[in-house]
């Protein structure tokens, strides 16, 4: 790790891949490096791809009373009075040209309401998506859901098969973002990890002085907009590319090592 921590006065992490283990649990360690940095002073934002129903838990679990963003910022909600602060909705074209990728590529589908995880057949997507987000995952049609009512959308598929398929997803839904080797992630143009950073930050905190963690492809946008990105070492390469330093990979604690340093700092400064 290299650079300076100093000026940082917020930080915003990624969950799995990041702050979670490999287990999908934030650990002890970690955790009480959070514990650290709120006990600092500094606002610790949560930007992931989780259901709100878990990112809540999650929140109050890691003792963070300040807005956090759910469903790849679709959601920004604050955890304390459980009240909703901005619900982005997918467009219902891009709903439908999803629908069409996941019949003529054959690939998973999940989609998800404010308050749910949906599939269409129980299976190896419901058991990983219940595993990540802790949470039970319904199964349906999603030709039964309304209008505006659908936040995030994710094609599932084997990493090769992601491989092979992602031109023609990117041509046909261009704000798809390979969020996790088996995950292709869709949220509204607008309701990103990014545009919820820009809320939750506000005119408060500029974001030259956030400290971010993340390692997925959706967390490319936000990490080029801050002053101290920071790459998971399980990373992708994407997200390599426009971090200036590297922490530990996220099954050994590797969030906490940068956090532990940066409440290290704040301490001495």
């Amino acid at each position: 790790m290299t650079g300076s921590l100093a000026g940082v006065r917020a930080v915003a992490v990624d969950v799995d891949g990041t702050i979670a283990g490999s287990d999908h649990r934030v650990s002890t360690r970690t955790a009480a490096a959070i514990a650290g940095v709120l006990d600092a002073g500094l606002p610790v934002y949560l930007l992931t791809g989780r259901s709100r129903r878990s990112v809540l838990e999650l929140a109050r679990e890691l003792g963070i009373e300040n807005p956090v963003a759910a469903s790849n910022g679709s959601v920004v909600f604050d955890p304390v009075e459980d009240r909703d602060l901005r619900t982005i909705p997918l467009g219902d074209d891009d709903v439908a040209t999803l629908v069409a990728l996941h019949r003529d590529l054959d690939l998973g589908l999940t989609w998800w309401t404010r308050d749910d995880i949906w599939v269409d057949a129980p299976g190896l997507l419901a058991d990983t998506l219940t595993a990540l987000n802790e949470q039970d995952v319904r199964v349906g049609s999603i030709d039964d859901v309304g209008p505006g009512e659908i936040l995030k959308i994710m094609l599932h598929g084997t990493p090769d098969e992601l491989d092979a398929a992602a031109v023609e997803i990117l041509q046909r839904v261009p704000q798809g973002q390979r969020s996790m080797d088996v995950f292709f992630e869709f949220v509204a143009p607008h309701a990103t990890k990014s545009t919820a950073l820009d809320l939750l930050l506000g005119d408060a905190i500029d974001p030259a002085d956030v400290l971010g963690i993340g390692d997925g492809g959706n967390d490319v946008i936000w990490l080029r907009r801050i002053g101290h990105p920071v790459a998971m070492g399980n990373a992708r390469d994407e997200v390599l590319a426009v971090t200036t330093r590297q922490t530990g990979h996220h099954a050994e604690d590797g969030a906490a090592e940068i956090l532990e340093t940066l409440v290290a700092h704040l301490a001495a400064a």
